[in-house]
């Protein structure tokens, strides 16, 4: 392991080359194939046993479209087998080889998925990897469309998912407090165009949270 880290990590950029990690061609065409996209993967070692990922997609649909395919099947390719408690995909298979087939662990930092109308951040959580929770949030999106685009009539340029609220490293809501750590369906966070400030969107309750004191972290270190 400590030849590969010495022949692939590029310390001047804190990266890997993902053309000479074994299998990073075919996570990429299994990406841009299920979710009709263009992909782009950077990633860096955490350290000799662990790839951080960030994964761009550039998708040439809106939001409305891609969640119609998200219901029909396509988007994504999620299958309704289960393994485990993980429902799985060509995605979620294909970093599991990868896995395998680099003796390392493969983590998602951050994947966006950049629509034409919105673009959609997702950031990892402790102990939560995106890879198995992609499809609950995506599912998540689709039913609460009506609800974060305030009735069909506003589209946010920007949703992360998750955020949290934060003062002095301490959690303020009870729900936080004592899970220990957010979940990626208890809020997100919205931009849109005729707004200045971020606004929060209460996922459990489905209700925009106009004020708020919100801290937006964009990954967990």
């Amino acid at each position: 392991m400590s030849n590969l880290k010495k022949n692939y990590y590029l310390p001047e950029k804190n990266a890997i080359s993902t053309k000479k990690i074994i299998g990073f061609d075919f996570l990429k065409k299994v990406l841009e194939r299920d979710f009709f996209a263009s992909a782009n993967i950077e990633g860096e070692f955490e350290n000799e046993n662990r790839i951080s990922l960030v994964i761009h997609l550039q998708c040439n649909f809106g939001l409305t479209e891609s969640l119609f395919h998200l219901n029909n099947g396509n988007w994504g390719n999620f299958k309704n087998s289960i393994n485990g408690d993980i429902k799985t995909s060509p995605f979620h298979t294909t970093l599991v080889e990868l896995e395998n087939d680099n003796g390392m662990t493969i983590d998602i930092k951050e994947l966006s998925i950049h629509l034409r109308d919105t673009s959609i951040i997702i950031s990892r959580l402790p102990n939560c990897q995106i890879q198995d929770q992609l499809e609950t949030i995506l599912d998540s999106v689709s039913a609460n469309f009506v609800h974060f685009t305030k009735g069909l009539t506003k589209m946010p340029y920007e949703m992360f998912v998750p955020i949290y609220e934060e003062t002095e490293n301490d959690f303020l809501h009870s729900e936080i407090k004592q899970n220990n750590h957010p979940d990626y369906l208890g809020y997100w966070g919205l931009y849109f165009e005729d707004e200045e400030d971020t606004l929060v969107y209460d996922v459990k309750n489905k209700v925009i949270i106009e004020e708020s004191d919100f801290f937006l972290l964009n990954q967990w270190e």
